[in-house]
């Protein structure tokens, strides 16, 4: 780790840990659905929340089959249907003969809580130009005095400690005028050498990383990647050769391509402490 000399930050999830959005989100979402199916949009929300749905972190949810995939780096390990009966392998074998490549319409990764009442919702029919209006009215809301952000303090002392002695680059799915109002709130406006927004991952994650390395002059392997999203930000990275750090608070990837992974801020700011400032 003392080669590294620029660290990929994702935002949301990465930089502060807050869920209450999370919420504001999956209400928008089902009220854009019929009344019947906002009852039944509820109860699947609460069973994934507890633990209790076929849906979960780390899985993935095929909409145009309409059904939630177990995977190992892409590759279908087991499938089930809304309801939880198990897929036959048979079946699986033969819609997903080649490794699954994620995107933002129909086969979704379910990496962090974004993704959650999403599918849900594209479930019980809910368009993805519905859906994706419903996350731009979350990220305004983010932006009103209404949505308040606290910075865990010890993450925000680390983060600035690494600002001096580190290329800090931000790369996050969302929107420039959103993100920058969080970073403001936060207080982390002027930690970060560069900032990518709307990056489109996990599609174009590697396009990214590679402009990354070529505008700022880092091979990857000086290049460290840190996100809560395994398949936005962490496989991607692995592959070209980037350290990475997956922020795992499920425990969901311990065995896995990310070079560590940590529970959450509090410890990644250790981690990032003892690796990169001692």
């Amino acid at each position: 780790m003392n080669k590294i000399t620029t660290i990929v930050f994702d935002l949301d999830g990465t930089l502060y840990e807050d869920t209450h959005h999370f919420h504001y989100y999956a209400d928008l979402l089902k009220n854009k659905l019929t009344p019947e199916k906002q009852k039944a949009f509820e109860k699947d929300y609460l069973a994934v929340g507890a633990g209790k749905h076929t849906l979960m972190i780390g899985r993935v949810y095929d909409a145009e089959q309409d059904l939630i995939l177990a995977h190992r780096d892409g590759t279908v390990t087991q499938g089930w249907t809304w309801t939880g009966e198990e897929v036959p392998k048979e079946r699986l074998a033969n819609l997903y003969a080649e490794p699954l490549q994620f995107d933002l319409l129909n086969m979704l990764s379910i990496g962090d809580l974004w993704w959650v009442p999403v599918s849900i919702a594209k479930h019980y029919g809910l368009s993805s130009e519905e859906a994706y209006h419903a996350f731009l009215q979350t990220r305004e809301h983010m932006m009103t005095d209404d949505f308040l952000l606290e910075p865990l303090v010890e993450f925000a002392d680390v983060l600035e400690k690494l600002h001096t002695k580190y290329k800090l680059i931000l790369m996050t799915n969302s929107p420039q005028t959103d993100s920058d109002v969080i970073l403001k709130k936060l207080g982390f406006t002027s930690y970060f050498h560069d900032k990518i927004f709307e990056a489109n991952k996990p599609i174009n994650t590697a396009d990214r990383l590679a402009y990354i390395s070529q505008k700022h002059d880092v091979p990857f392997n000086q290049m460290l990647s840190v996100g809560d999203n395994y398949i936005n930000e962490i496989l991607p990275a692995a592959r070209l050769g980037c350290k990475s750090i997956c922020i795992d608070p499920n425990g969901i990837f311990e065995n896995s391509e990310a070079t560590h992974t940590v529970a959450g801020l509090a410890e990644l700011a250790v981690t990032l402490e003892n690796w990169l400032l001692k």
